[in-house]
């Protein structure tokens, strides 16, 4: 019994130090949250180019102007020979291109947020808009929408504005709201 004694005292002790040395280790402070970046995304078509934005304030400027404060030329093509040129804000200067949101999205290796708004414009001045980020994708690979809703001068200068629905979906009221409100 007295052999039990002499070991309860080194034992406690031993849970007492690592029970207070663990109290002493602070845990790491949680990452800052970062943003993705996935809730919308927007491109321009040319002859031979394919703009590629992630700012819409870059993109909206781009429209006006015809000037980014910074492109990157990816290097790649689309599946029609236009070459891919991201149109970065300044403060994306410098950036891996593979942490830019336009650069991920073209690579599918970003999950779009809920809910998701894309703009496509063609060298014919058609405005393509998409409420789901797989319309786009399908768009960018086949060149046109499968099932849409046209609004013949609708857009802000008198534009073809295509709403792009899946097979089912009626006249896209939320979808044209929105689009209506980027451009007021």
């Amino acid at each position: 019994m007295n052999h039990k004694k002499n070991l309860i005292k080194p034992l406690a002790a031993a849970l007492l130090a690592a029970t207070l040395g663990a109290c002493a280790v602070q845990a790491p402070a949680p990452a800052k949250a970062v943003s993705l970046d996935n809730e919308d995304w927007y491109q321009i078509r040319t002859e031979k180019e394919l703009f590629v934005f992630d700012d819409y304030a870059t993109y909206r400027e781009f429209l006006k102007s015809g000037a980014a404060p910074v492109t990157q030329k990816t290097g790649k093509q689309d599946g029609f020979g236009r070459e891919i040129v991201l149109v970065l804000k300044a403060a994306d200067q410098g950036k891996d291109s593979k942490t830019l949101s336009a650069q991920r999205f073209i690579d599918v290796s970003l999950p779009p947020a809920q809910p998701f708004y894309g703009e496509l414009r063609d060298e014919e001045g058609i405005i393509y808009v998409f409420s789901r980020y797989g319309d786009m994708m399908d768009m960018y690979k086949i060149g046109e929408p499968t099932f849409s809703y046209v609004d013949i001068g609708g857009g802000p200068d008198g534009q073809r504005v295509v709403y792009v629905l899946t097979k089912e979906e009626p006249k896209p009221v939320a979808q044209i709201a929105l689009f209506h409100d980027k451009y007021k």
